[in-house]
């Protein structure tokens, strides 16, 4: 049986020129504008398309013209492959496995290639059976929720039913929390290294991207997921350590603590140092480069935050393929 694995992200602007329709469809993403009818939520996402376009378009340009994610991305799948092939570190069934019995193709939400461009492709090479990996730990309607139904209305637009698995979530997965973990100690290593006699405790700082309420009150898992990673790679953590949110839009209430506070909260406590780990996202972009590392940063110091760290994002990093590979053998890949 030949299996297609679709890894499916959410997308980003690649350069410049993609911002503004990439805004435009975040927008009119019903899951995004949620209640909002069509064809109002194509004008509302037009019209903040056209209004966050040039602030957005300055953002992009200081972390290097565009998202990196399509990059990172594509070398995760690599790496992925490498494993699948049996020219990483192996399967761990003893079997092997070769390129003509799984392939791996990429797909994103609200950017190319699209999510029915990496099915068609596996369509065509004549896949018997569909694994859906989204890359995204903790479920949100958001997210993961509008990757898979649009996968579930490229299939139908493709009328193709092969046998399929959609992995949902995956929080506390024993594989991705370890390499969290890592990440968070290599931080607060470097932050020890760094650290004077008077410079007091390293505050671990847990921000994950931001929900609206409202969404949230429609029963979305999001936060739940959101404490089970936390429970999970906080566990043993011999420093203090809270959860925040980041990334919010407009003026209704989304879930908190917001970033912004909680930073202001540890510099008036005398909080000197901070460790921030992002949670929700496994590569970096425009959340980790722009607003971590420069936005609340600044905002960090003025606060009497001295020293900030930030754990890095997987990116490049070969242990998260082995990451994938271990959530993909629950699904019998």
């Amino acid at each position: 049986m030949k299996t297609g694995i679709a890894l499916l992200n959410f997308g980003g602007p690649w350069t410049l020129g993609d911002v503004k329709p990439f805004l435009y469809r975040l927008f009119a993403n019903p899951s995004v504008l949620v209640g909002v009818p069509s064809p109002l939520r194509q004008l509302i996402a037009f019209a903040i398309a056209q209004a966050k376009g040039p602030s957005s378009i300055e953002s992009y340009k200081l972390i290097g013209g565009g998202s990196p994610q399509l990059a990172w991305t594509q070398e995760q799948a690599s790496g992925l492959r490498r494993l699948l092939s049996g020219n990483g570190s192996g399967n761990g069934n003893g079997k092997g496995y070769v390129r003509d019995e799984v392939r791996i193709e990429i797909g994103m939400r609200s950017a190319e290639p699209s999510i029915e461009c990496a099915l068609r492709k596996l369509k065509e090479w004549g896949a018997d059976r569909l694994v859906m990996l989204p890359l995204f730990p903790q479920f949100s309607t958001t997210t993961t929720g509008t990757c898979l139904e649009e996968a579930r209305d490229a299939l139908r637009r493709l009328r193709w039913s092969p046998l399929m698995h959609e992995v949902r979530n995956w929080p506390d997965h024993p594989a991705y929390a370890a390499l969290l973990r890592r990440t968070v100690d290599e931080a607060i290593e470097q932050a020890e290294r760094d650290r004077g006699v008077s410079d007091g405790v390293i505050h671990v700082l847990f921000s994950a991207h931001s929900l609206p309420l409202k969404i949230v009150e429609r029963g979305d898992p999001y936060p739940t997921d959101v404490r089970r990673t936390v429970k999970a790679v906080a566990e043993g953590l011999q420093h203090p350590w809270s959860l925040c949110y980041q990334s919010r839009n407009g003026k209704m209430p989304w879930l908190q603590p917001y970033t912004e506070d909680e930073l202001s909260r540890l510099g008036r406590e005398g909080v000197r140092r901070i460790v921030v780990v992002p949670l929700s996202f496994v590569s970096d972009h425009i959340e980790t480069l722009y607003e971590l590392d420069m936005l609340y940063r600044r905002q960090a110091h003025r606060e009497g935050i001295t020293h900030y760290y930030r754990a890095r994002a997987f990116n490049g990093d070969p242990e998260f393929p082995a990451v994938l590979r271990s959530i993909l053998k629950e699904a019998n890949v």
